[in-house]
């Protein structure tokens, strides 16, 4: 915790916790502050009510809802990574002749992109 240091009418200099306000991120039992307690604004639901919030903001942010639509459109119930799938047997045969390495990052990003 940040210490604040207050200083009184008749000249005393009193140290005061720092509480901070409007923080998202919830506290746990222990006092700490950990982001697996928020809820994830990725959701399809968060995303909806954050458009429509948008949408009546500016003309620059009605911009970002536009953008926020058209994913939500083009992927309803999927909202995942790329490289979240699989290496197919080819694309994986091929990274262990390009790399003296097989099982590495930049084999598994080669062959995620590799075409069979």
């Amino acid at each position: 915790m940040k210490e604040v240091l207050q200083l009184d009418a008749d000249g005393t200099v009193k140290i005061m916790a720092y509480i901070q306000k409007n923080n998202p991120v919830p506290k746990t039992g222990c006092g700490r502050r950990r982001l697996s307690g928020m809820k994830n604004p990725f959701k399809s639901k968060e995303l909806k009510s954050v458009s429509k919030e948008l949408k009546k903001a500016s003309n620059t942010h009605a911009g970002q809802a536009k953008k926020i639509d058209k994913y939500l459109e083009s992927s309803p119930n999927k909202m995942k990574s790329p490289m979240k799938g699989k290496l197919k047997p080819c694309q994986k045969a091929a990274a262990k002749r390009k790399f003296k390495v097989y099982p590495s990052a930049y084999a598994n990003m080669w062959a995620s992109n590799h075409k069979c």
